[in-house]
């Protein structure tokens, strides 16, 4: 698929599909010019309620009076105070309701009171992410043969510099969020551990950035008691994966990132429940995000170097499997005494933790992981958690997340969460007493990242969605990427 700017005048297009935007109650610029060429046909089927402005409607239109497209496609925007609120929504509905043409111009400048530049890194960012099928598993597909245009383009009052870097921008992104989605979604007997490696170094080797792959025997040099621990119960053998782009400065500190890469959780002898174990596959999604940002900022050749650091297991009961009671060394050389090993993405990214910032030095850490079911019950699934020991850094990713409408929404952090990870045994205990789930989790990684600025991003409400829409969402790769280009301005 051909992602364009279009630029001339609007009624000229020459296309299958012509996306323009009303409000409710009220036209938007583009939508009121097609209106007035084609004498308030439109305005008219609006009045008749075939075309309405509530969020998400479409309405098709062939043969439309007054413009050279084929076919008017009108999209709902809803209030038109709402805003960014109403935008994704409404122009994800616009792009699915357009798959079967073969060429498609959107207008959608006018849409709100938003930066064109912004908008236009959305419209081609969705566009890969709404158009682009993923891989698809079945012999017989039951659905009707996905066809995605041959082209996509935003109409444009002017092609500028910053417009065009902007579009180019958005399809990068987008490519990235549907890597981190394939990986997300494809079976854990296929995404093994060593799948995962060798996924990264084939990205290394063409976007020109360095993989280093763990075993572990390396691992066991390495002293990565907990990470060892988790995978302990599984035939398939562990990796730690290092990527390292330069796009900075030789000797200027990288920022790290790193991801939880279970690639299925049973939840180990602490068994979980048999109903829904099938979406454990998605536990290793805070891994894919890190795997797709690093991907992606290498692609877009950020001037800035970045560290990404993914630990692959799975979790498994079994004879050799770590039991209840435990007691496991760190990398750091802390203990930890395990009282539940459904509590393993916390012991994978202690070791990922402690071995990053003592190998590395970085200015900052963000780690993402779909950590707690906790986080769900707080959060659902609209807003990612995120806990940090440093304000700069939380404000920063707010802002990204705002920026990138991949959203989190700041948890506490404090002395009495780390109180209740006390152990009679070991220095801490991989679970603390009833409640507050998601902060006792934070509060124990934060106990192996020292003075370094860390954040970390429960994803476990956002990285998937369940359901008929089952599937891979892969966030939290936006906000990744938002916050990494603003790292560079």
């Amino acid at each position: 698929m051909k992602l364009t700017l279009a630029a001339g005048k609007l009624l000229s297009q020459k296309t299958d599909a012509l996306i323009v935007g009303i409000y409710r109650g009220k036209l938007t610029k583009s939508a009121e010019a097609v209106d007035k060429a084609s004498k308030n046909a439109l305005s008219a089927l609006i009045k008749e309620g075939d075309a309405t402005g509530c969020l998400g409607t479409v309405g098709i239109l062939p043969n439309f009076p007054g413009i050279a497209a084929k076919r008017l496609v009108v999209v709902g925007l809803g209030k038109e105070e709402d805003g960014v609120l109403n935008f994704q929504k409404a122009l994800s509905s616009a792009l699915k309701a357009v798959y079967f043409v073969k060429t498609a111009v959107i207008s959608c400048t006018d849409w709100f009171d938003l930066s064109p530049e912004w908008i236009a890194e959305q419209v081609s960012c969705t566009a890969i992410d709404v158009l682009e099928k993923s891989v698809d598993y079945k012999s017989n597909p039951d659905r009707p043969a996905w066809k995605q245009p041959k082209s996509v383009s935003l109409f444009v009052e002017e092609k500028t510099p910053e417009l065009t870097t902007a579009f180019a921008e958005g399809a990068v992104i987008g490519k990235g969020i549907k890597l981190a989605k394939e990986l997300g979604d494809a079976p854990a007997n296929l995404c093994t551990p060593k799948y995962m490696a060798e996924q990264c170094m084939k990205l290394g080797s063409s976007l020109k950035f360095d993989v280093t792959v763990f075993e572990e025997k390396a691992l066991n040099k390495l002293k990565m008691g907990c990470f060892l621990g988790v995978a302990a119960g599984s035939k398939q053998p562990a990796y730690m994966i290092v990527m390292e782009y330069n796009g900075g400065q030789k000797k200027e500190s990288p920022v790290a990132l790193v991801g939880k890469g279970l690639t299925f959780d049973a939840g180990g002898i602490s068994l979980k429940p048999a109903k829904g174990m099938d979406e454990m596959k998605y536990d290793m999604s805070g891994a894919a995000s890190i795997v797709a940002a690093m991907a992606t900022a290498a692609s877009l050749k950020l001037p800035i170097n970045i560290v990404g650091v993914i630990g692959c297991t799975e979790n498994l009961p079994s004879g050799s499997a770590v039991k209840p009671g435990d007691i496991l060394c760190s990398y750091s050389g802390k203990t930890v005494e395990v009282l539940n090993t459904d509590a393993e993405g916390r012991l994978v990214l202690c070791d990922l933790l402690s071995y990053t910032i003592d190998k590395f030095k970085p200015i900052l850490v963000v780690d993402a992981a779909t950590l707690t079911g906790a986080c769900v019950v707080a959060l659902g699934h609209e807003y990612t958690g995120l806990f940090s020991n440093n304000e700069e850094l939380a404000l920063e990713l707010l802002q990204a997340g705002e920026n990138s409408l991949d959203k989190c929404w700041r948890l506490p952090l404090g002395r009495a969460y780390t109180k209740a990870l006390k152990s009679r045994f070991a220095d801490l205990a991989n679970i603390g007493a009833p409640g507050a789930g998601a902060c006792t989790a934070a509060a124990f990684l934060q106990e192996f990242v020292g003075k370094t600025p860390w954040a970390h991003l429960d994803i476990a409400g956002t990285a998937w969605s369940s359901g008929e829409e089952k599937g891979s969402t892969g966030r939290p790769v936006p906000l990744l990427i938002s916050f990494l280009k603003d790292l560079t301005q």
